[in-house]
C-alpha cells in the first residue's frame, strides 16, 4: 500500500494529516470534488491515523480531500503527563480543533470509539455527515453492554498480538496481526473507562434533523464489546441508516477484504450525501 503524500500540522496535542482534492482523479460520472465534503478520518482506543492508510489512499485517487487524525497520545504523539486523565471531552476537543483546521463541514468519519468522539464533535461544529464504523454506544443507548473496568492509576499499554486479533482483527495472518500489535500506543483508563462504564451519554435530539448519518456493523466484530444487535440500536438512536457486513471484523480498514468493504461503505455514503 502506497500513502499518498500528505502534509502533517499539529493541532495542540493532535496531529493532522490531509492530502488536497485531485479533481481529475475522480470516477468518472461522479460529483466534482469541488462540490464534494473534505472527509476527516478519526481512529479509535489504542490506534492512530495509520489504520486509515488504506481508506486515504482510495479516498485521494478517487479525488476526495481527505485528513485523518492522531488523537493527543496516539500514532506516535508522545502522552504527556495529562494523559492518564484526559477523556471524552479532551479527546473531542481534538476532533473540533481538526474539523476548525479543514475549514469546510467535512464528513466525519469514526471508528470504535472514535465513532462516539465524532458525534460529540458534530454537537459543537457542523459537518456535513456522520460515518460510524463499528462504534462506541453513547451512555445512554438503552440496553448497551458495560464492559469491565481498568485499573485508572497508570496508562493501559498496548495490547498484545493476541488480545488484538481477538479484538480487532480475527481476520489477520499472524505476521501482519504482529505488524499491527506494533502500532497501537497506550491508552487513557480514563477514557477507556467512561466508554466501558456508559459514561458518555448523547442527545440525539441535539444533532441536525438533517444530518446524514450511517453506522456500519461489522458481523465479526467483538461480542463483548459489540453484541449483536447494539450497532443497529445504535443506529435507530441517531436516526441512522444501517449497513451490516457479515464477514466484517472490528478493524474492517485492515487486511484481506478491506477493499470489498470500503466500497460496500462508500457506496452507502455518497448515497446519502
Amino acid at each position: 500500500m502506497t500513502r499518498p503524500d500528505m502534509t502533517a500540522r499539529a493541532l495542540g496535542p493532535a496531529r493532522l494529516h490531509s492530502v488536497a482534492a485531485r479533481a481529475a482523479s475522480a470516477a468518472p460520472g461522479a460529483a466534482s470534488a469541488d462540490s464534494r465534503p473534505p472527509v476527516l478520518l478519526v481512529h479509535g482506543a489504542y490506534h492512530g491515523a495509520w489504520c486509515w492508510d488504506g481508506w486515504v489512499e482510495r479516498l485521494d485517487a478517487e479525488g476526495w480531500a481527505v485528513h485523518s487524525l492522531d488523537l493527543r497520545g496516539h500514532g506516535g504523539l508522545a502522552p504527556d503527563a495529562a494523559f492518564r486523565t484526559d477523556g471524552a471531552e479532551e479527546m473531542t476537543a481534538d476532533v473540533v480543533a481538526a474539523i476548525d483546521a479543514i475549514g469546510a463541514p467535512p464528513l466525519v468519519v469514526g471508528h470504535s470509539m472514535g465513532g462516539l468522539l465524532v458525534v460529540l464533535a458534530a454537537l459543537n461544529r457542523p459537518v456535513a455527515g456522520l460515518l460510524l464504523v463499528c462504534p462506541s454506544p453513547p451512555g445512554n443507548l438503552p440496553g448497551a453492554a458495560r464492559v469491565p473496568l481498568v485499573d485508572e492509576s497508570a496508562l493501559c499499554p498496548p495490547l498484545s498480538a493476541a488480545q488484538a486479533g481477538e479484538r480487532y482483527a480475527p481476520h489477520l495472518a499472524p505476521e501482519a496481526l504482529a505488524a499491527m500489535a506494533a502500532r497501537l500506543s497506550a491508552e487513557s483508563p480514563r477514557l477507556l473507562n467512561q466508554r466501558y462504564d456508559l459514561r458518555i451519554p448523547v442527545d440525539p435530539a441535539a444533532l441536525p434533523t438533517d444530518l446524514p448519518i450511517l453506522v456500519v456493523e461489522g458481523g465479526r466484530d467483538d461480542p463483548a464489546r459489540h453484541p449483536p444487535g447494539q450497532d443497529e440500536a445504535i443506529a435507530r438512536f441517531y436516526g441512522a441508516g444501517h449497513l451490516r457486513l457479515p464477514e466484517a471484523p472490528h478493524n474492517l480498514m485492515l487486511g484481506p477484504g478491506w477493499q470489498g468493504w470500503f466500497t460496500a461503505i462508500w457506496n452507502r455514503v455518497t448515497d446519502m450525501l
